[in-house]
């Protein structure tokens, strides 16, 4: 494999016969690829910098000179850097199947593939298929996987351009591998439709509840977990009613075990957010001399019982 890349270009294609584009596009498409570069790079463990050059014409073509000490780094680094961002997703990406993906993909064996690359560094003696393994191992991160998507989305609204391409160069701008196109109708195909994750489900969570509804409307309880003030809302219709029923009544240390749901997203960065907390079952009702459980908290744990009873005898 040729390691002499020094450079990493990204071409506009136009779809008429101009040679400019809009500066907010082209900017804001730059902070997202140079981004997933950056991602990448720390992934990796490599010290790199990049420099722009100037703009060249053949449609738009934008020009990284990658600056690091140790130049077949640099040149994995140019190549994985191409794959990610070119490589057409199968389906539109869900993140709830990339974070299924992450987990299938441990960072133990993340950490494995990237092992391998930087032994193979040091014998000098890299293969592509090596490069490629990293590639794929980097592909369900998820501040990556949101980058592209900005970006993507970004270049799908622009009317304008016809495709893109990623090209690895060496010193004197000649290209050294390929140039890795991305035709504009699989645009969408990186695009994140939803941001929303799946919530993450305690189900033994102990509230203290410090503030209850009393009374009927999409109002929020208040409540200490894990030492932490939360806001919630109750989605436990039973034990909702017995609240404005006055059939449960609460008073200074009154607790509730619960299933809790933390919902959650990717903010524009590819960060998990906590966005809100929602109780879906009360399982018991804890005061300092009562502990009472719930009809709907012995429901769910005979259902829970039987499916992974049934989980188990499958396995």
């Amino acid at each position: 494999m040729d390691l002499s890349a020094e450079k990493l270009e990204l071409h506009y294609y136009f779809n008429d016969a101009s040679h400019s584009m809009n500066a907010l596009v082209r900017n804001q498409c730059e902070s997202e690829f140079l981004a997933i570069a950056i991602e990448i790079a720390k992934e990796l463990n490599f010290a790199v910098e990049l420099e722009s050059e100037a703009y060249r014409e053949g449609g738009l073509k934008e020009i990284w000179k990658v600056i690091g000490k140790n130049g077949v780094q640099v040149s994995i680094l140019i190549s994985v850097i191409a794959i990610v961002s070119s490589r057409v997703p199968l389906n539109d990406p869900e993140i709830d199947d990339l974070q299924k993906q992450n987990l299938r993909l441990s960072i133990e064996e993340k950490k494995l593939r990237i092992r391998k690359l930087n032994k193979e560094l040091e014998q000098d003696h890299v293969n592509e298929n090596t490069i490629i393994k990293v590639a794929e191992a980097l592909e369900t991160n998820l501040k990556i996987v949101t980058r592209k998507s900005n970006f993507y989305k970004q270049l799908n609204r622009y009317n304008k351009v016809d495709r893109i391409g990623f090209s690895s160069l060496n010193s004197n701008d000649f290209p050294i591998t390929d140039e890795r196109i991305v035709l504009r109708n699989k645009f969408r195909n990186f695009i994140i439709q939803s941001h929303n994750l799946t919530p993450i489900i305690v189900e033994d969570a102990l509230i203290e509840i410090v503030a209850p509804v009393l009374k009927e409307g999409r109002f929020k309880w208040k409540g200490v977990y894990d030492n932490e003030s939360i806001s919630f809302s109750m989605n436990d219709k039973e034990f909702n009613l017995d609240v404005l029923h006055e059939v449960i009544s609460f008073k200074h240390g009154t607790a509730i075990e619960c299933v809790l749901l933390n919902h959650q997203k990717l903010d524009e960065t590819g960060e998990i957010q906590i966005t809100g907390h929602s109780v879906s079952t009360v399982l018991r009702k804890i005061d300092s001399n009562e502990n009472v459980e719930t009809l709907q908290g012995k429901k769910y744990k005979f259902n829970k019982k039987q499916v992974d009873a049934q989980a188990s005898l499958f396995s």
